[in-house]
């Protein structure tokens, strides 16, 4: 068995820590496992080439992003998933840090353009796995198999009539994609990412960073930088 683990290069700099990481990762036995750099322009550039040579020479492929930490056993417990989707437990770089996992909620048509609505998702507290309808590629795995059932191109920017605002990113365009074939992200909460913001983001300590940003936001302190 093969697997690609595709790492986006989404700035002009990796960091440090996600460096560091390179080399603490246990790989299965059974399993060959080669890493690809990938720095197209785009996220759904990087995305489509990444999952293209999945397709023809691979029987999974694992997404990274630079800015995220991955816990040591990230390849191994994944890899032993056999669903067609699999997502780790993430959360956003930005505030409000919500979980990066939604389901949707119906379809708007935005001049003529039509875009998936969704709501936020909260992991269930008696479940291990469980399943959503749509998250980010930071911690996406993908079964190439399923690519036949899903629409060209697999990742799109959806944009608006004058293709000047984004109404939904590419990876949520794959979702869709994989929503519209009945498929759906298995969701595994034993594994944790974390990403790398200003501070370490993880599902633990969430509550702890909205009250600081709230405390910052209603004038009673400062971000290090100096910025409010």
């Amino acid at each position: 068995m093969k697997a690609l683990i595709a790492i986006s290069v989404s700035r002009e700099w990796v960091e440090t820590e996600f460096l560091q990481q390179i080399g603490t990762w246990k790989l299965p036995t059974g399993w060959q496992v080669k890493l690809g750099w990938f720095r197209q322009f785009t996220a759904q550039e990087r995305h489509n080439v990444s999952i293209g040579e999945a397709k023809y020479n691979y029987d999974r492929i694992l997404f990274m992003d630079t800015d995220q930490i991955y816990p040591p056993e990230y390849v191994e417990k994944m890899l032993a998933h056999d669903e067609p989707v699999v997502t780790a437990l993430n959360v956003s770089r930005y505030y409000p840090y919500e979980f990066t996992l939604y389901n949707f909620d119906g379809v708007d048509d935005q001049n003529g353009i039509m875009v998936p609505r969704y709501k936020t998702m909260k992991p269930p507290d008696d479940q291990q796995i469980f399943e959503c309808d749509m998250t980010g590629t930071g911690s996406l795995m993908v079964d190439p198999k399923i690519l036949d059932r899903l629409e060209l191109p697999y990742f799109k920017d959806v944009l608006d009539e004058e293709g000047a605002k984004r109404l939904i990113p590419d990876d949520f365009y794959f979702c869709w994609n994989l929503h519209k074939a009945e498929i759906k992200v298995t969701v595994d909460q034993s594994i944790i990412v974390k990403h790398l913001a200003k501070i370490v983001v993880s599902p633990y300590n969430t509550v702890d960073l909205r009250r600081a940003w709230d405390k910052v936001n209603s004038g009673q302190g400062h971000w290090k930088d100096g910025r409010r």
